[in-house]
């Protein structure tokens, strides 16, 4: 599971997931792979003029390749994209309207794993479309997860 600091428009909040995911690898050395996943999302959203609450299930796709891998530690960097599907929203209280219940967006970034036992993953993802139906609120957010 994780946690995730969104920036809507300037306005900064947290949400937390939990998820699980397979990596195929693409190579015989087993250091390319594709790793699709599922993550179930619920938090708040903040933007000009208030917030809601929201659960939703996101369905990152991402390609990602190991730098080393040794008995101490392990590093990767990856980047895909992510699709989201909001599913529930309570307490709306913002005057943009309606919020839009698709998202999309890419994201990137690293994951170490220690003594093959847990790891570490910090990343970025960045909006392609906007948190509400009249093109408001440009999405974005620093992910840190802790993975056994």
């Amino acid at each position: 599971g994780g946690v995730e600091v969104h920036d809507v428009d300037g306005h900064q909040s947290l949400s937390g997931y939990v998820g699980t995911g397979y990596r195929f690898y693409l190579d015989d050395k087993n250091r390319l792979y594709v790793y699709p996943a599922i993550d179930i999302k619920w938090g708040e959203y903040r933007a000009d003029g208030g917030g809601f609450k929201s659960t939703s299930v996101a369905l990152p796709i991402t390609m990602g390749y190991k730098l080393f891998d040794n008995e101490a530690i392990r590093m990767d960097l990856f980047g895909g994209v992510t699709f989201e599907q909001i599913l529930s929203v309570t307490d709306n209280d913002i005057s943009y309207g309606e919020v839009n219940r698709s998202q999309a967006g890419l994201n990137g970034g690293t994951t170490i794993r220690l003594l093959n036992k847990f790891s570490i993953n910090a990343s970025y993802y960045y909006g392609l479309t906007s948190l509400f139906n009249d093109g408001n609120g440009c999405t974005r957010s620093y992910n840190f997860s802790i993975n056994f």
